[in-house]
């Protein structure tokens, strides 16, 4: 029933109908602009997530632009100082009638997010960034760690936009606002969940860190001989493996699920692609490595093209890679992702299953486990 005007509003933001929702759908619709400047302004602000005086508080000092994949990486695989992203500004799906793009930007620009101070964005990373990559429980600790910090800004920014968001039905029909109100309540608990069980892999984490022992990381390690054509760093709660296998139900609320973080980078010799864990995820984690490590030679970097694709939205290409690819094999890695990336599709227990899509060359050099 419609409520009236003095009624609390239908959309539960606590206001009067008359001062919320009413009339609504004859307001000026949002435009794409304001979206995509919400969207930047959410991410232009931050404080330092990494460890603070004890486990369990973070530095807080203000935060500079940090690169969750390393600019040094990012330029191995440039040209002229670029490299391509998919492009999912609200004005560039409009612009092309909702399909995503991919665009050219400078390394400088990549990956950046205020995550971390300047003491600890450079000193604390110098055991990953300044030193030959080997694998070690400390730099895949690293990697992980920054992997996380960088997630859990994320799925704050997100929570704490959701107010903003519930703005953005303006102009639209009824039945639109309630629908899209209603999407918005899930996400809002979704990353109120998200959030909760990430602050709890960042206790485990920084509780390595305080100690400075690294022995309770885990990792899984495939190294590669060349430079990957595409980096990337991300943490998911990985819901099945490979083989279509569940691991995790995320559809229980009340289960603490287990975190997985990954990087895609580039070495010395090559590159390799690293998923590292806290020992406390084994159960869900390991699995997972195992049902990668069970692939043959020739299968696995496909593998994690796949996984990338599907779970990563910060990842970058090598333009002359991507360039130089044929058409649908580039439509069909942008379908993955796009598909991924819309919220109110159900991901495939299979999803990570074999496509028989074949967009890279590397060659698998050798497995190492922690």
């Amino acid at each position: 029933m419609k409520p009236g005007r003095n009624d609390p509003c239908w959309c539960g933001s606590g206001k009067k109908y008359k001062n919320c929702h009413w009339r609504r759908q004859n307001a000026p619709r949002v435009e794409a602009w304001e979206l995509d400047k919400h969207l930047r302004e959410r991410i232009a602000r931050g404080e330092c997530l990494h460890l603070g005086a004890t486990v369990g508080t973070i530095c807080g000092k203000p935060a500079i632009g940090s690169h969750t994949v390393s600019k040094a990486m990012l330029k191995r695989i440039g040209r002229n100082g670029h490299v391509y992203q998919h492009s999912a500004t609200v004005q560039s799906l409009e612009k092309a009638h909702g399909r995503l793009t991919v665009k050219l930007i400078g390394v400088n620009d990549a990956s950046v997010l205020r995550v971390f101070c300047e003491s600890h964005d450079g000193p604390a990373f110098a055991p990953l960034e300044q030193a030959r990559f080997t694998g070690s429980p400390e730099q895949c600790f690293l990697l992980g760690y920054r992997a996380l910090c960088h997630a859990l800004f994320d799925k704050r920014g997100a929570l704490k936009s959701i107010p903003a968001m519930r703005r953005f039905d303006r102009g639209k029909p009824v039945a639109l606002q309630v629908a899209m109100q209603s999407l918005i309540d899930a996400q809002a608990k979704g990353y109120e969940l998200s959030i909760r069980d990430m602050n709890e892999q960042k206790h485990r984490f920084d509780a390595l860190l305080a100690g400075g022992d690294y022995s309770g990381i885990r990792a899984f390690i495939v190294a590669l001989d060349r430079v990957p054509d595409i980096l990337c760093s991300g943490a998911i709660y990985p819901e099945a493996d490979f083989a279509g296998q569940l691991l995790q139900n995320m559809e229980d609320f009340s289960l603490k699920h287990e975190l997985m973080t990954f990087s895609l980078i580039a070495t010395e010799n090559g590159g390799a692609f690293v998923f590292a864990w806290h020992s406390g995820s084994d159960a869900v984690c390991r699995r997972l490595a195992v049902s990668l490590d069970r692939l043959a030679d020739d299968e696995v970097p496909h593998a994690i093209v796949r996984f990338v694709l599907e779970f990563c939205g910060n990842h970058y290409f090598k333009p002359d890679w991507w360039d130089k690819g044929e058409n649908n094999v580039k439509e069909a890695l942008t379908a993955r992702f796009q598909t991924s990336a819309t919220m109110w599709l159900k991901r495939s227990q299979d999803c990570l299953a074999d496509d028989g899509l074949r967009a890279v060359s590397w060659k698998v050099t050798g497995r190492t486990w922690l």
